[in-house]
C-alpha cells in the first residue's frame, strides 16, 4: 500500500502538469527555418502560396508544386488570404 501512494501522487502531479498547460508545445520558427520552409503553389492558377496542401484556396487547382518559401517570394507569389 505504501509503494502505491507515491506512484499515485506522481501520476496526479504529471497529469496536472501536462493537462493544465496553455502554452504551445512547439518552438517558435527561427529566421533560418523560415527561409527553408516549403509552401504549395498552383502552377496554372494565380500567384498565391499556401502553407497547407489542404488549404481551401487550392480546391480548384489542378497541378500543385511544392517549393521553398524564398523561391515563391522571389517569383512574386503572395500569401494566401485564407490562411491568416
Amino acid at each position: 500500500m505504501m509503494k502505491t501512494i507515491p506512484k499515485i501522487a506522481m501520476l496526479f502531479l504529471v497529469s496536472l502538469t501536462l493537462g493544465g498547460t496553455t502554452e504551445q508545445l512547439t518552438t517558435p520558427t527561427t529566421v533560418a527555418q523560415a527561409k527553408t520552409k516549403r509552401v504549395w503553389i498552383a502552377v496554372a492558377h494565380g500567384k498565391k502560396y499556401h502553407f497547407s496542401k489542404q488549404c481551401r484556396g487550392l480546391n480548384n487547382a489542378g497541378k500543385l508544386k511544392h517549393v521553398k518559401l524564398s523561391w515563391a517570394k522571389h517569383h512574386h507569389y503572395k500569401r494566401c488570404g485564407f490562411e491568416k
